[in-house]
C-alpha cells in the first residue's frame, strides 16, 4: 500500500452515520467511513454499531463502478475475457483492452482506478481489524464479535485475491522468485513490501482459514436466529460457506486440488441436505411476466453485493445501449454451419435458461439481460452475484474429474442431455469452458479461467495478456514490477 493511496484516504472526513436498526441489504447507502484522525477512530469503534456501519462501508465501496458495479464484472474484466463483439473504434472504454493493450487509450484509467479503489477498500477494512480486539465489551456477544472479525479478514482475503490475479503473473507451483505485490494486513502511512506469489497467496489461505474458523457459529450454518437484525441477510455477507467457496477458488488458482474439493464439496452438501442456495426454480427463471424472471438466479448466490445504482452503471453498456459502449454477446463459427448467433455458439442449441437472457436492446442485438432492473416486487434487483453455487459444481468436476457434477447443473439449466459421466482430462474441461462460458456472462470469471489454463489466445486474434500495469506511482515510488514488454503472463 503506498503513501499516496493511505494519505488519499486519511483525507476523507468521517461521515455523519445514521442511527437505528439496519440490515446489510441497505448497504449501499452508506459511504467510506475510514475516520481521518485516531480520535475519530477511536469513536466509531467505540460501539459495535460503529463495526457494523464500517464492514457496511467497505462492502459498499466494493459496488463502485470502477469495481464490481462496472470494471470488474460484466465491463473491463468481462472485455479482456474476451466475451463481447470487437470494438472498432478507440471511442469505446475497452477498445484497446480488448486487444489487450493496457497502457493506452482509457485502458491507463481504468486499470490505475480498479488498483487504487480496490486498496481503498483494503485500507477500510484493515482500519476495522486494527480495533477489533482491542475491547471485547464493545460488542454484545463473542458471537457478535467473531462474526464481524470474520468477515472482514474474509473481505481482506477477496479484495487481495481479485488484484492477485488481475496483476500478478500466473504462478501455478509457487515456485518464482519474483517480489510481484504487497499484501496490506495493516493500515501504516509506509510503504508496504512487495511479496512473492506464494507469499501473497500463503497470506490470502491464512485470512481465509482465520475468518472460518471464526464464522464456524455463523446463522447461516447453525440455523439459528440473530437477534440483531444486521446479521441478517448473510448471503449479503461473506458468511461461513462464502468463505469456504473462496477458499475452493483459491485452492484451485494455487493448484491444490485435492483442498479444493473438499471446500466445494463442504459448500454442494448444504446445498444437497440442508436446501441452502438451491437452484433457481423453472417459473422464477421462465415467468411469463419478463419483468418477474430471475435473471441471475438469485436464490443460488452463496455471496452477492446489493448494488442499488445497478441499473445506472448498466445504462449505455447493456441498458439502453449505446453505439459507443454497447456490450453485444460474441458470437461463433462452426465448421459445418459457418458464422452463429451467441445463442447459437455459447448455449449450443439447447432450451438453456440462460440463453433467454440475450437479447435486442435499443436496436442492438445479442444484448445481455441479466442485470435488467426491471422487477417491479424489487425481488431479484440490485444483486450482483460474487460467489455462486454452480462454481462450486465445476470446481468438483475438474478437481474431482467427473461430469456428474456437470450434469447437476445443465439439469438445473434445463438442459436434458446429460454428459458422458467417463469424460476425464481435456474433453471434460473442454465441456467445463463451456459451462464457465454460459454461466459467468457479465460477471468477470472466464478472464480468470483463461489465465488460470494459460490459453495462448481465445478466438480473438491477439495473443493474450494477462498481467495488467500497476499505476505509475505504485511501480516508480512501491518498487513494483513493471509488465515485461509482449509478457503474456
Amino acid at each position: 500500500m503506498t503513501k499516496y493511496i493511505i494519505n488519499q484516504i486519511r483525507k476523507i472526513n468521517l461521515v455523519t452515520l445514521a442511527a437505528g436498526v439496519l440490515s446489510l441489504s441497505s448497504c449501499s447507502d452508506w459511504l467510506d467511513v475510514t475516520p481521518s484522525n485516531e480520535t475519530e477512530a477511536e469513536k466509531l469503534f467505540s460501539t459495535e454499531r460503529g463495526f457494523q456501519e464500517a464492514l457496511s462501508g467497505a462492502y459498499t465501496l466494493m459496488t463502485d463502478p470502477a469495481l464490481y458495479g462496472r470494471e470488474m464484472t460484466y465491463g473491463f474484466v468481462d472485455n479482456i475475457g474476451q466475451q463481447y463483439e470487437r470494438f472498432i473504434a478507440p471511442s469505446s472504454a475497452y477498445f484497446y483492452a480488448q486487444n489487450f493493450n493496457y497502457e493506452e487509450g482509457a485502458s491507463i484509467g481504468l486499470c490505475d482506478g480498479i488498483w487504487n479503489k480496490q486498496f481503498n477498500v483494503i485500507a477500510n477494512v484493515n482500519d476495522l481489524l486494527a480495533f477489533v480486539d482491542v475491547d471485547p465489551l464493545v460488542f454484545a456477544s463473542a458471537l457478535d464479535h467473531d462474526l464481524i472479525k470474520g468477515e472482514a479478514l474474509a473481505l481482506r482475503a477477496f479484495l487481495h485475491f481479485d488484484l492477485l490475479r488481475l496483476y500478478v503473473p500466473y504462478d501455478i507451483n509457487g515456485s518464482a522468485t519474483e517480489k510481484v505485490m504487497p499484501y496490506v494486513d495493516v493500515l501504516s502511512k509506509n510503504t508496504a513490501v512487495s511479496l512473492t506469489f506464494s507469499e501473497v497467496t500463503g497470506k490470502i489461505l491464512d485470512d481465509l482459514k482465520a475468518a472460518a474458523k471464526l464464522l464456524e457459529k455463523d446463522p447461516i450454518r447453525t440455523g439459528e436466529a440473530h437477534p440483531d437484525l444486521y446479521f441478517k441477510n448473510r448471503r449479503f455477507h461473506l458468511n461461513y460457506y462464502a468463505v469456504k467457496a473462496l477458499m475452493a477458488r483459491v485452492y484451485l488458482y494455487t493448484g491444490q486440488k485435492t483442498e479444493a474439493l473438499a471446500c466445494a464439496k463442504e459448500v454442494i452438501a448444504a446445498q444437497q441436505t440442508r436446501g441452502l442456495f438451491p437452484f433457481v426454480t423453472e417459473e422464477n427463471a421462465t415467468n411469463a411476466d419478463r419483468n418477474r424472471r430471475d435473471r441471475t438466479f438469485s436464490t443460488e448466490h452463496i455471496f452477492a453485493l446489493d448494488i442499488r445504482d445497478l441499473q445506472t452503471y448498466t445504462t449505455g453498456y447493456t441498458w439502453k445501449v449505446d453505439q459507443i459502449n454497447g456490450l453485444q454477446l460474441r458470437g461463433g463459427y462452426m465448421d459445418w454451419v459457418g458464422p452463429v448467433t451467441p445463442v447459437e455458439w455459447i448455449f449450443e442449441g439447447y432450451d438453456d435458461y440462460r440463453a433467454q437472457f440475450v437479447e435486442r436492446e435499443s436496436g442492438m442485438e445479442n444484448i445481455s439481460s441479466k442485470f435488467w432492473q426491471s422487477d417491479p416486487k424489487k425481488e431479484f434487483t440490485d444483486k450482483m452475484p460474487m460467489l455462486r453455487i454452480s462454481e462450486m459444481y465445476y470446481i468438483a468436476a475438474e478437481c474431482g474429474q467427473s461430469a456428474a457434477y456437470l450434469n447437476v447443473v445443465r439439469r438445473a439449466r434445463n438442459i436434458e442431455t446429460d454428459l458422458d459421466e467417463n469424460l476425464t482430462g481435456e474433453p471434460l474441461q473442454a465441456e467445463i469452458l463451456k459451462e464457465y462460458n454460459k454461466e459467468f456472462i457479465g460477471e468477470g470469471q472466464v478472464f480468470y479461467y483463461h489465465k488460470r489454463r494459460g490459453d495462448v489466445s481465445f478466438n480473438n486474434g491477439f495473443p493474450a495478456k494477462y498481467q495488467l500495469p500497476m499505476p505509475e506511482q505504485e511501480i516508480n515510488f512501491g518498487g513494483r514490477p513493471r509488465p515485461k514488454e509482449g509478457n503474456d503472463e
